[in-house]
């Protein structure tokens, strides 16, 4: 029982005095000095992405392929019962 106590009030305090350490150090640290305002401006490193190509279609890239047609549309919708728990025959 000696050492869970000791294990339990000494070393698991350890990272606990090492966080407020480094939030005493981050609350101390002095403030990051701006830029110059006449200093030179920074472009871009890489341009940003493009929009995605559309899928292939075939070994030659869509040359002649059509995608395949929309479904039709149903001229009358489908009657759905409601589930079996709920039906009173």
């Amino acid at each position: 029982m000696g050492w869970t106590l000791f294990f339990m009030m000494v070393i698991l305090k350890i990272p606990l005095l090492a966080a407020l350490y480094l939030i005493w150090w981050a609350v101390k640290a002095p403030e990051p000095e701006p830029d110059a305002p006449g200093g030179e401006q920074r472009k871009p490193r890489r341009r940003p992405p493009s929009f995605p190509r559309s899928p292939r279609r075939g070994p030659a890239g869509g040359a002649g392929c059509l995608p395949p047609p929309c479904p039709q549309r149903a001229e009358k919708p489908l009657s759905r019962r409601g589930p079996a728990v709920a039906r009173r025959d």
